[in-house]
């Protein structure tokens, strides 16, 4: 079970015993990403995340900060999300008060010296560079912006090359000023800890710390009448292809359906497209589905890697399994997928740092936090009438966009086939 306080200032204090641990997981999260900036500032949150690693007044330098936590044997990182940045460090019981320490002095103390900012943004511009290489990046990012045109979501993280070359450090400074605020920001603390002292522990870190709260939202518009193709023909060994639909917000009940239709459809070595796929036609090595659920529109995405010259033949065959998921799936698929779900947040929920990451990403986000026996309940809840339904609303032709990553040209739009 978890217990959660609020502190005076606003700030989201969440911590979950688990006594049989000998390390602690601990999370620091504000209610900010890529889907909260303009235009002109995309690529923004991912900056600052790195940033916040170059020093402080009391850990002046990157090796400070990183030598802190990998000295007691720890691991300190971050990422930087649609709608969140999260600091993170695991460490043993010992050294929860360092971890959290270092967490709160990075996030609210960073002094973003303008040298480091000059050197951290050519780092951040070769990890754009690098992410526009792999094609199983770009692809996805391909995917993205065809889902979600000229909106938040539709943008890449961490980014381009000219937005993130135009942020000055004044900018910075009133971003952090703005959204770092006490109002959108949960600590999570996991492992064997007592509540009382992770507060007392957190508030004497935060005393200083902006009051305030910034509004949730942004532009996002999933309506579409037609298939959308979008194909970046380059040389390479491979054509990556994603085929996806728009799915349901975190908040919509029907968020278990779907994802039990997810797992049937790809979500493991038993799936139905790693079975005919990879399997019974030996069209790819790496073929598989996954679910996105957002604050108001979701995504159900198939990827797969394949030979250019079976491209054709490959979407025959993953058009056909869609449309035969969308005309039913069996008892017993779906009470595998229901298993699948609970025993993999289970075994995942074993990690400490597992454990702070879902429950800190609850409370902020969602504002509640679900334990794993409310969540599997709500999994086994699922019927599979609730899945045809969900599989009747979102797989269909006119929904489908498909991106295609490698050397070909002249790809059609998808078009499902008659079951």
């Amino acid at each position: 079970m978890f217990e959660r306080t609020v502190l005076d200032n606003g700030l989201t204090v969440v911590t979950c015993a688990m006594p049989q641990s000998r390390s602690v997981g601990v999370a620091l999260a504000a209610a900010v990403g890529a889907c909260y900036e303009r235009d002109d500032e995309a690529g923004m949150s991912h900056f600052i995340e790195h940033l916040c690693f170059k020093g402080t007044a009391r850990r002046p330098t990157p090796k400070h900060i990183s030598a802190e936590i990998e000295g007691v044997g720890g691991i300190l990182n971050a990422s930087t999300g649609r709608e969140e940045t999260v600091y993170w460090a695991k460490v043993t019981r010992s050294h929860m008060t360092t971890a959290i320490d270092l967490l709160f002095d990075i996030a609210l103390n960073s002094v973003f010296d303008g040298t480091e900012v000059e050197k951290e943004r050519q780092v951040v511009i070769e990890e754009i560079n690098m992410n526009l290489d792999i094609p199983q990046q770009r692809v996805s990012m391909l995917i993205d912006a065809l889902l979600w045109p000229e909106q938040p979501l539709g943008r890449d993280v961490a980014g381009t090359k000219e937005t993130v070359s135009s942020i000055d450090r004044a900018a910075i400074l009133g971003y952090v000023g703005t959204h770092y605020v006490a109002g959108n920001m949960v600590a999570c603390v996991t492992g064997d800890v007592v509540h009382a002292d992770v507060c007392r522990e957190i508030e004497a870190r935060c005393a200083g710390m902006p009051q305030g709260l910034t509004p949730r939202g942004y532009r996002s518009n999933a309506e579409q009448v037609e298939a959308r193709v979008g194909v970046d023909s380059r040389d390479g060994e491979q054509a990556h292809v994603c085929l996806a639909v728009h799915g349901v917000s975190r908040a919509d009940e029907r968020r278990f359906a779907m994802d039990a239709l997810n797992v049937i459809l790809g979500g493991g070595m038993s799936s139905r497209l790693f079975t005919e796929i990879r399997e019974k036609r030996g069209l790819a090595y790496d073929i598989h589905s996954y679910g996105e659920h957002f604050l108001s529109t979701g995504s159900l995405v198939v990827y797969a890697g394949v030979d250019p010259a079976r491209l054709d033949e490959c979407l025959e065959a993953l058009l056909g399994e869609l449309s035969q998921i969308r005309a039913g799936v069996t008892q017993e698929e779906l009470q595998r997928a229901k298993e699948l779900v609970k025993g993999r947040l289970e075994l995942r929920l074993e990690d400490t740092q597992n454990a702070a990451l879902w429950i800190g990403g609850q409370q902020l986000l969602n504002n509640e936090i679900l334990t794993l026996e409310e969540v599997c309940q709500r999994v086994d809840a699922v019927t599979l009438d609730q899945v045809a339904d969900v599989a009747a609303e979102f797989l269909r032709s006119e929904y489908l966009s498909l991106a295609v990553v490698g050397p070909v040209q002249g790809v059609l739009p998808p078009r499902l086939p008659a079951p």
